[in-house]
């Protein structure tokens, strides 16, 4: 059902009309003239949502939106490799996938695991949302399928299918306060994946 009166947003302080609320992601990008590739949040209090570009928005009356190229954050192609280069993670084994709403899937073969689990070695995911380094990583995925050394799978994990396979999720969350922008660095993150699997359940 469309508005009685057309709703008027915001995209780079510029204002615009629009006649529904709600509007494919990619059709604003194309009113404001925003590369496909470039990320676009929707300003909300605390933390701004980024809106990806398979999507739809609902939006009202003076809200505002605002885009950034995903260069503009963090480098992830460049600087996380050589970061994990200097944690004794060699180039080759690291493969980072641009997505086109700014995330970043940062993938790590051949990573050890405590002895113990089954296999033993494995392929890490880490999910790099579009504000990183100054945005923490959140959860991590494994594949194949691990088991704990008791035979389980390990605590609160499930399937999720990304990349075109079925990895296996841990909801795992850094611990308040545990990231601070601007000093923390993906090697701190692994440091964290580590002591997390170091639990052995």
């Amino acid at each position: 059902m469309k508005p009685d009166h057309p709703i008027h947003i915001f995209i780079n302080k510029h204002k615009y009309e629009i006649a529904d609320a709600t509007e494919a992601v990619e059709s604003l990008k194309a009113l404001a003239g925003i590369p496909l590739g470039d990320v676009l949040f929707l300003q909300e209090p605390g933390e701004d949502l980024v809106v990806a570009n398979e999507t739809s928005v609902t939006l009202k009356n003076g809200d505002h939106l605002h885009s950034q190229p995903p260069a503009d954050y963090g480098a992830v192609e460049s600087v996380v490799p050589l970061e994990l280069e200097e944690a004794g993670i060699e180039p080759a084994r690291v493969t980072v996938h641009a997505a086109p709403d700014g995330w970043s899937f940062l993938v790590i073969s051949d990573y050890p695991l405590p002895e113990g689990y089954v296999p033993n070695r494995v392929q890490l995911l880490l999910k790099l949302p579009p504000t990183f380094p100054d945005a923490a990583p959140d959860m991590f995925w494994v594949l194949p399928t691990v088991r704990s050394p008791n035979g389980t799978l390990p605590r609160s994990t499930s399937p999720e299918r990304l990349l075109g396979e079925d990895w296996q999720r841990f909801s795992w969350h850094l611990a308040s306060g545990a990231w601070t922008p601007g000093v923390s660095t993906i090697r701190d993150f692994l440091r964290c994946v580590a002591a997390r699997f170091q639990r052995l359940d």
